[in-house]
């Protein structure tokens, strides 16, 4: 609203006995226009005392979590009045009116790249073929001791297909531009399906919706918003910017927590699946970063989680706060991570071989030394490290420069295992390393090189705790609703 909005509303007829509820409708009605809900407290307030610390808070519970439905979050904290055709249903009885919906339901997870390639090609195909391409599939998987190998559709499509399910198979590989493997488009068409992406016409044709085309042509559009606030992508975007940078297994127990009240899913082996899997479309649209196994969100995440909103299933602070809060946790974790890559950089290198050795040594590695600096024949650390049932001997040689490692750096630590009796070894450097230097690391028939960059080395050290402290910050988020409930039981 323009102006000062407390002396634009009329108040005139409003009681303190009405309930916080009603008095926020009347003023939002008599307002005739959306208005923050500090705003809208600012003018309750004038009528009626509210017992708490946090009243503005308080309105925003209250609207948010309105029995009647009747308030609609147009913004970040701003709130309007549902009209008669935006009414929600009504709601359910008393007994469930409590519970979460049970939204996230889409398995097998796909990459939304991928969707907008698959969707116009599957226009204009009949259901019938989609579903017995899939049902061949399904007959050649194979077994546990002999799989199927999947990975190159121009040699398998032709050899173990044949008809329309072929030809679909065809189209969607090559009308794909190769991105779009066949075999693993199930939750593609689960997601379609499940959205209304494709509609079935009566002679059982699939036909591309205007959802489906929204979908495609706005990759932030209503369509993708709805999706992510649905299948939980938001909630996971919060929980990436609030515990990362961090391993998958770091967010999976709020993760699993979630799915438990909103999904049907109740296996570990599928909380962990679509964990993965959703991680990996924010990822592909660069919500998220992923730098080897950690993850954390970027400036376009933060973005999106202000521009969607953060799911209000959960989070009851005022959701424009939170962006802010992750934006300047954000900020501070890469300030800290610039200034550990500056001060390995000026190490002395021994004091920085040291280091490794302590790194090694809380990753897990037995028996870590350092070797003689006269005699090293390259190696700088020595340790064994548990593979499975057996321990293997590896070498590190430690690169304290500026320039990138060179293939030769490489080789000569490759010629080197047989003198420690080591299988394997790995090159740790606080730069980076040559295209062909990463493309000898893991040569067919030669021994494994584990190669370990500036960004690597500075993500293990903060993992590991070595050279940083972690501090935990408590967010309050209000929880009126449960306070009402409480004081409803003892009356």
């Amino acid at each position: 609203m323009k102006g000062d909005v407390t002396t634009q509303v009329d108040l005139t007829g409003l009681s303190a006995d009405q309930t916080v509820n009603d008095l926020c409708y009347e003023i939002l009605r008599r307002a005739g226009e959306p208005m923050h809900y500090r705003d809208v407290a600012s003018l309750l307030l004038q009528v009626k005392p509210l017992e708490t610390r946090t009243p503005e808070n308080s309105v925003y519970s209250r609207m948010l979590t309105d029995d009647q439905d009747r308030f609609a979050r147009v913004g970040p904290g701003v709130f309007g009045l549902r009209t008669v055709s935006d009414q929600a249903e009504p709601p359910p009885p008393a007994s469930t009116a409590s519970q979460p919906e049970r939204k996230v339901r889409i398995p097998l997870f796909p990459l939304y790249s991928e969707m907008a390639l698959l969707l116009p090609i599957l226009d204009g195909q009949p259901r019938a073929y989609l579903q017995g391409l899939f049902s061949q599939i399904a007959e050649l998987r194979g077994t546990p001791q002999e799989p199927q190998d999947w990975t190159a559709p121009d040699e398998w499509i032709p050899q173990r297909l044949s008809g329309t399910e072929q030809q679909l198979a065809m189209a969607i590989w090559k009308g794909s531009k190769r991105q779009v493997n066949p075999r693993h488009t199930r939750g593609h068409w689960y997601l379609a399906k499940g959205y209304d992406l494709l509609a079935e016409e009566q002679d059982e044709i699939l036909r591309l919706t205007a959802r489906g085309q929204d979908f495609i042509q706005n990759p932030s559009g209503d369509t993708v918003q709805l999706i992510d606030r649905q299948e939980g992508l938001i909630k996971l975007l919060s929980i990436v910017a609030e515990r990362g940078p961090g391993r998958r297994g770091d967010f999976l127990p709020e993760w699993s927590r979630y799915l438990q009240a909103v999904s049907n899913f109740n296996s570990d082996s599928t909380f962990k699946d679509t964990l993965r899997r959703r991680l990996l479309n924010l990822v592909d649209r660069e919500l998220v970063a992923r730098s080897g196994i950690t993850y954390q969100i970027t400036q376009s995440g933060l973005d999106h989680l202000e521009r969607v909103g953060v799911d209000q299933t959960w989070i009851q602070a005022p959701p424009e706060e939170l962006p802010q809060l992750y934006d300047l946790a954000n900020q501070q974790r890469q300030t800290i991570r610039e200034q550990l890559g500056n001060l390995l950089s000026e190490m002395d290198p021994y004091q920085f071989e040291n280091l490794i050795r302590r790194l090694l040594e809380e990753m897990g590695y037995q028996g870590v030394e350092t070797t003689s600096p006269a005699n090293d024949k390259g190696v700088d650390v020595v340790g064994d490290i548990e593979v499975g049932i057996t321990s293997v001997r590896e070498v590190v040689q430690v690169k304290r420069h500026r320039q990138n490692i060179q293939r030769p750096v490489l080789d000569a630590l490759r010629g080197s295992l047989h003198r420690f009796s080591a299988v394997r070894g790995t090159i740790i450097t606080t730069s980076g390393f040559s295209k062909g230097t990463r493309d000898a690391a893991f040569e067919r028939g030669a021994p494994p090189i584990t190669l370990i960059d500036s960004g690597k080395l500075v993500d293990l050290l903060i993992e590991h705790e070595l050279g940083v402290r972690k501090k935990a910050i408590e967010i309050l988020e209000l929880d009126e609703q449960a306070l009402l409930s409480e004081g409803e039981e003892t009356e």
